[in-house]
C-alpha cells in the first residue's frame, strides 16, 4: 500500500519530511459583512445584480427598516474597496449602510 510505502522511504531517509503547499483558492480568505438599505421598489432587480458579484456568499432579507445583510468573502483585504466601489455601489437603488469586517468565527 502507499501508507506502507511511506513508511519504508520515511525509515530509509528517502523521505525527511512533510509540506503543506496551499493552493491559492483554498487559503484562507477575510470575510466581511455588509448592510445595505435597497430601495425596495428595486428590491428584485437589486437582488439579480447581487447574486451576479461572486464574493458575495450570503444574502439575508432583515425584517423592519434594516435592509439587506449581507456576508463576503474576499482574497484579501485590500480587495474590499473595489468590491464596495466597482461592484456593489454601482447598483442603482443601494445605500451601504455598514461594514464591518469578521475578525474570529466562534460557531
Amino acid at each position: 500500500t502507499v501508507r506502507r510505502r511511506v513508511s519504508k522511504m520515511q525509515e530509509e531517509g528517502t523521505i525527511t519530511r512533510f509540506t503543506v503547499v496551499y493552493e491559492l483558492d483554498s487559503k484562507p480568505k477575510t470575510s466581511a459583512t455588509i448592510k445595505i438599505e435597497p430601495d425596495f421598489k428595486e428590491i428584485k432587480r437589486i437582488l439579480v445584480e447581487l447574486k451576479k458579484i461572486e464574493e458575495i456568499t450570503s444574502i439575508w432579507r432583515l425584517s423592519g427598516d434594516c435592509g439587506l445583510f449581507m456576508k463576503v468573502d474576499i482574497p484579501s483585504i485590500e480587495q474590499f474597496n473595489p468590491l464596495i466601489e466597482d461592484k456593489i455601489s454601482q447598483i442603482e437603488g443601494i445605500k451601504i449602510v455598514e461594514t464591518c469586517f469578521i475578525t474570529d468565527i466562534i460557531k
